[in-house]
């Protein structure tokens, strides 16, 4: 699969207006930082068997983006902190390489704070920041992905509101333009929906080939008919392949869905199908 790299009309913004600022190599930092933490997030997808096909540069980072947004929320959790945990590490190795070298602390001080605040930024509770994405998770466990997106919508502009008004606060003190620009841009953000920031599974079965010659247990899961598509990924395992017997509400058959075709649904459906429309389309087909 080929990777694309697209540049959001908000980064360009955001690029132009920090070299007008005269913050050239404070930007020369962040891109390298953000660089680095993407890097760890598609490390970790491909450990986890992510295919990430398009590279999307954002205000608040890079966008690795597939097709359809099918993960369980565990695996959406790891991967999303791996990001900030990255920045964290990073900063934690040039800090620590200060005390031994003295003289790097020149050249690399704006790369430190670069990467302590793209950590602790991308941590907030804002879509499609990690933080946010850990939230969707947590939240996707309770209540539909739509829902959790609008709640997470409107926390994102709680956050941008926040931060206009912490710069109302220190026009009083010390004016500090950097809350404001981040109080924009979170706004602009969360306005401006990235609909395609989402990692694609790569294959449910390759992982399993080779422990067909140890054997593997086929268990049947029943299922209603209005169970989403990312429910009966998220039932599956390396342990067994999983066949699911989907029933209508007096529980009579209504069909049945392979685990061995899953992949291909998944490259046709959105997580958030329900089996039901599923099989009658592909009665349909």
């Amino acid at each position: 699969m080929k990777f694309k790299v697209k540049l959001h009309p908000l980064f360009i913004v955001f690029v132009c207006l920090l070299i007008c600022l005269g913050w050239f190599w404070e930007l020369l930092a962040y891109i390298v930082t953000i660089c680095l933490h993407e890097l760890s997030h598609a490390i970790v997808a491909k450990f986890k068997g992510y295919q990430l096909n398009q590279y999307t540069f954002m205000p608040h980072g890079i966008s690795l983006s597939g097709q359809n947004m099918l993960f369980t929320a565990k695996d959406e959790i790891v991967i999303a902190l791996a990001g900030p945990f990255s920045n964290f590490c990073v900063a934690i190795f040039f800090t620590a390489l200060w005390w031994l070298f003295p003289v790097t602390y020149i050249y690399t001080y704006v790369f430190v704070v670069a990467n302590v605040i793209t950590g602790i930024v991308n941590l907030l509770p804002i879509f499609p920041m990690d933080g946010g994405r850990v939230m969707l998770a947590l939240l996707s466990k309770k209540s539909n992905r739509t829902q959790s997106l609008k709640i997470l919508k409107i926390i994102g502009f709680a956050f941008s509101i926040l931060f206009v008004i912490l710069f109302v606060v220190s026009t009083f003190f010390t004016v500090n333009y950097t809350i404001l620009v981040l109080g924009i841009f979170i706004f602009l953000t969360v306005l401006w929906e990235d609909k395609t920031n989402f990692y694609v599974k790569t294959s449910f079965l390759t992982s399993k080939i080779a422990s067909l010659k140890k054997g593997l247990v086929i268990r049947e899961v029943a299922v209603s008919v209005n169970t989403s598509l990312y429910k009966l990924i998220s039932q599956t395992n390396s342990e067994t392949i999983t066949n699911f017997k989907v029933l209508n509400d007096d529980l009579t058959v209504f069909g049945v869905i392979e685990e061995s075709k899953l992949e291909q649904l998944a490259q046709i459906y959105p997580a958030s199908a329900t089996v039901k429309t599923i099989l009658s389309q592909q009665v349909l087909i």
